[in-house]
């Protein structure tokens, strides 16, 4: 009997031993994966201005290459990240697709700019700027057609809305994988590998890159942030719930992670599945809730989102729209959205926001039931089971 309890005795320590220095492994790797890696939320300054050496000399503007410079944000990328090589040769080229209404055309030169100069030549077939109905004075046509042979341009001739803009810049363009991109952005060094890293072998996969903060008004400034998860509360309105390790004790940058909710302007997807899937919900106007709606289709329908950390795009998050948004299309976006995919999570909904109990003007939705048919889409329950168990403790 004393045997048998020392042998307990001895297994007991043991593993407590091979646990300890198992964190403690744990502990030095993550400290060296963080070594190139500013803390949350770290403050780097730009670099000075980033000549565009991708410019082929025929038919641009004679002024284009100082248009399309830009200011470098300094290294902050994870060391793994930056070390990482990639097999160009296997992967698809890509359409990047940026509606505009009423923006700076300094903002859109420095995403082009950074567009061209940071992504590799061969993987970028085509950027293409919609118009979204400007008036003649935010258009820039006569510039931006001329900025970089890539740059193609279309104009709708009056405003689709950012929803439907992105459904018609992706007919316009053939590209195997689609990017929808912001037209206030700067993407870092080697942005657009690791998204189509993740997106080989996986054909109903969307993925998106950690979003860095340009600050609206220091406009010098680069922030790092840590990667982050989205989701969104019984309001449906999308925000960011909290970090990737935070969510998951075992999580080692800079491994992709699952993210519950797409932010909505930043992502890549393969074409086919663009289609496949269903696009947007073409009866919603102008934005908001086709995030929440592409996030909860694809989960529920095959397919998985995941943000990839080694992929780095600075977004100015503005405190105020250059545009007018009208409260009714968001209204109305939210009750499509409801009665298509919240299943028994309806009251949930309406206990947060009673205005949207009425859904009589939210159109027909028999088509987006269909495709759900179709795709032999999981629950809600589902979704909130194993995809976003935090949403059920809101």
């Amino acid at each position: 009997m004393a045997a048998t309890t020392q042998r307990f005795v001895l297994l007991i320590l043991a593993l407590v031993i091979f646990t300890a220095a198992l964190h403690f492994w744990r502990a030095t790797a993550m400290l060296q994966l963080h070594a190139a890696a500013p803390s949350r939320g770290t403050v780097l300054l730009l670099e000075p201005t980033q000549p565009v050496k991708k410019l082929e000399p025929f038919d641009v503007l004679p002024d284009a290459r100082q248009r399309l410079e830009f200011r470098m944000p300094q290294e902050g990328r994870p060391k793994v990240c930056i070390e990482r090589t990639y097999n160009l040769s296997n992967m698809p080229g890509v359409a990047v697709i940026i509606p505009y209404l009423h923006e700076s055309l300094e903002l859109m030169e420095h995403t082009v700019g950074s567009l061209i100069n940071n992504t590799d030549p061969s993987l970028l077939d085509e950027i293409l700027l919609i118009d979204d109905g400007n008036e003649a004075d935010h258009a820039f046509a006569s510039i931006l057609k001329r900025l970089h042979p890539k740059v193609k341009y279309h104009r709708n001739a009056e405003r689709q809305g950012l929803i439907k803009a992105k459904v018609t810049g992706a007919d316009l363009t053939k590209s195997p994988v689609i990017v929808f991109m912001e037209p206030h952005c700067i993407v870092n060094r080697v942005w657009l590998e690791p998204l189509l890293d993740r997106l080989h072998g996986a054909p109903k996969r969307i993925v998106v890159p950690v979003i860095d903060i340009l600050p609206e008004k220091t406009p010098d400034q680069y922030v790092y942030v840590e990667g982050m998860y989205g989701g969104f509360n019984w309001d449906l309105e999308f925000n960011w719930m909290g970090t990737a390790s935070g969510r998951n004790f075992s999580y080692y940058l800079p491994d992709p992670f699952p993210m519950p909710c797409l932010s909505g302007g930043i992502l890549a997807m393969w074409r086919d599945w663009w289609k496949e899937s269903g696009e947007y919900d073409d009866q919603m106007t102008e934005w908001g809730s086709e995030h929440i709606e592409m996030s909860l289709r694809t989960w529920r329908c095959g397919g998985s989102v995941e943000a990839v950390p080694c992929s780095r795009v600075g977004h100015m998050f503005r405190k105020q729209r250059p545009y007018i948004f009208h409260g009714k299309a968001a209204n109305r976006n939210k009750k499509r959205l409801i009665s298509v995919w919240l299943d028994n999570y309806t009251d949930e909904v309406y206990k947060a926001q009673p205005r949207l109990v009425d859904n009589s003007d939210m159109g027909d939705i028999s088509a987006r039931l269909a495709l759900k048919d179709r795709l032999q889409c999981k629950s809600m329950d589902w979704y909130v089971k194993n995809v976003y168990p935090e949403l059920d403790k809101k």
